[in-house]
C-alpha cells in the first residue's frame, strides 16, 4: 500500500537494473461530526437519520477507508409522553435501542447496536443527568452491549470493516430507533473517524541496454515506474543519482495514458519530479549521459 507523497529512489548503477519495492506511507485520518440532536420513538419519529457528507477534497483521488471508528452520544431514560426533556424517573428499556451506520450511494450498512443489545433497565447513578459516550471500534476488546449502557469503547455487534475499500467520499448516515413508545432514545451527537490510504502496486525498473563504455562517449537509459493498482498512486516522488564519471546528463518524462510527470524534461540528477500514475498506467524517464574522458573519474 502507498499513499501521498512517497518517494522513489532509485540506487541503481548504469549497467544494473532492480526493481525497488516501496514501503507504505501513514494514511490520513479526517473526522466529522453532527450534532443536531434527536428525539427517538414511535411516538415522535423513529427511525431517525443523521448524516455527514465527506467532501472529495478530504481525500486525494484513489484512496480508500481503511478504518472507521465511530463515537455516539446519547441517553436512554424513562420520560413522559415520549419527549426527551420530560424526565421521570422510572424504567428506561434500553432493550430498545439500535443505531444502523450506512453509506447509501455504496448500499453497504452495519447494524452497529441491534434491538436487545442491552438489557438493563435502571441508569447508574453517574449518568442520571446526562448523556453517555459509546465508542465503537472493531479493535476493542469488548463488545457493546449487557446490561445498562456504559460510557467507554466497545467492538460493535457488527463489524465496521464493512466499509473497507470503499470511497470514503460522499453521505455517511446514522440511522437510529427506539423500539416502544413513551421512553425515548436521546441522541446528542456522534463523530464518525475516517482512515484511508491508497492500495497501490509500484514496480520500478531502470534498463541499460550498453554493456561497454567509451571514456568520452555517449549511452541512454531508462526509468519506467508501473503502477498495478488497485488504486491511482499520487504524488509520487522520483529521484535518480547519476553515477560516478558522467560529465554531463539529460533526461525527459512521458506518461502513458493518463499518467503525468510533473516537470517534464530536465539536466543532471532527477530529484524530486512529482509523478501521478493511474491504475494500469505507467511513467518512463529516459537519460542520456555522457561519460568523461578521463579514466580516473570512474
Amino acid at each position: 500500500m502507498v499513499y501521498a507523497k512517497l518517494v522513489v529512489v532509485l540506487l541503481i548503477y548504469s549497467s544494473m537494473v532492480l526493481v525497488i519495492p516501496l514501503a507504505s506511507a501513514a494514511a490520513i485520518t479526517e473526522t466529522y461530526t453532527n450534532a443536531t440532536p434527536a428525539n427517538v420513538d414511535p411516538n415522535q419519529t423513529s427511525p431517525v437519520n443523521r448524516s455527514v457528507t465527506v467532501p472529495a477534497v478530504d481525500f486525494p483521488n484513489g484512496v480508500t477507508v481503511d478504518n472507521i471508528i465511530i463515537s455516539i452520544d446519547f441517553d436512554k431514560r424513562d420520560r413522559n409522553n415520549g419527549v426527551c426533556s420530560n424526565y421521570n424517573g422510572g424504567l428506561v428499556y434500553n432493550n430498545e435501542i439500535y443505531f444502523e451506520l450506512s453509506k447509501p450511494s455504496a448500499g453497504i450498512s452495519s447494524i452497529l447496536i441491534p434491538f436487545n443489545t442491552y438489557s438493563g433497565n435502571v441508569h447508574p447513578a453517574p449518568t442520571n443527568n446526562g448523556f453517555i459516550t459509546v465508542v465503537l471500534d472493531d479493535d476493542a476488546t469488548t463488545t457493546v452491549g449487557g446490561g445498562t449502557p456504559v460510557a467507554g469503547t466497545f467492538a460493535p455487534v457488527n463489524p465496521l470493516s464493512v466499509f473497507e475499500g470503499l470511497d470514503p467520499s460522499g453521505t455517511w448516515t446514522l440511522t437510529m430507533a427506539d423500539s416502544a413508545a413513551q421512553d425515548p432514545l436521546c441522541f446528542f451527537s456522534y463523530t464518525l473517524s475516517i482512515e484511508a490510504s491508497s492500495q497501490v502496486d509500484i514496480s520500478v525498473t531502470k534498463s541499460d541496454f550498453t554493456n561497454a563504455y567509451t571514456p568520452g562517449g555517449t549511452a541512454s537509459y531508462i526509468i519506467i515506474i508501473e503502477n498495478n493498482g488497485p488504486d491511482d498512486a499520487l504524488n509520487l516522488l522520483v529521484n535518480d543519482t547519476i553515477p560516478n564519471g558522467i560529465v554531463s546528463a539529460s533526461w525527459n518524462c512521458v506518461g502513458s495514458g493518463s499518467a503525468t510527470c510533473g516537470t517534464a524534461s530536465g539536466s543532471g540528477d532527477i530529484v524530486n519530479v512529482s509523478v501521478d500514475i493511474p491504475s494500469g498506467q505507467s511513467i518512463q524517464f529516459t537519460v542520456d549521459v555522457t561519460f568523461s574522458s578521463n579514466p580516473a573519474d570512474y
